[in-house]
């Protein structure tokens, strides 16, 4: 099986290269792909639980166990928390993407 990882840096409003990345990792996973998709930088800002299309997405996502992470100290730099998140997202230390990067075959960057 292929394993695939999506990179979203980008934030939810104004900027389709967030909403492609969720859009592609959906599209990997219901393809019986296993798919991560990992939220950094600006990307953070998709997870907070906002009404809208990303949310709509991500939720769906993860209610067909699709995996959803985000870094801590990109959460902490914009002073957000685990609390500010939706159910089901997996917070991780920056110091684990790159294994997490490196245990799939291809990595998307959004």
């Amino acid at each position: 099986m292929i394993n695939s990882a999506c990179l979203i840096v980008s934030k939810p409003l104004g900027v389709e290269a967030s909403a492609l990345g969720i859009r592609t990792a959906w599209a990997c996973h219901e393809s019986g792909f296993e798919t991560k998709l990992l939220y950094a930088e600006e990307g953070v800002w998709c997870l907070t639980n906002t009404p809208g299309y990303h949310t709509s997405m991500l939720k769906d996502l993860i209610s067909e166990d699709g995996e959803v992470f985000v870094t801590r100290e990109d959460l902490e730099k914009r002073g957000l928390t685990e609390d500010d998140l939706f159910e089901g997202v997996t917070v991780i230390d920056a110091e684990e993407v790159a294994a997490l990067c490196e245990d799939c075959d291809t990595v998307n960057y959004f």
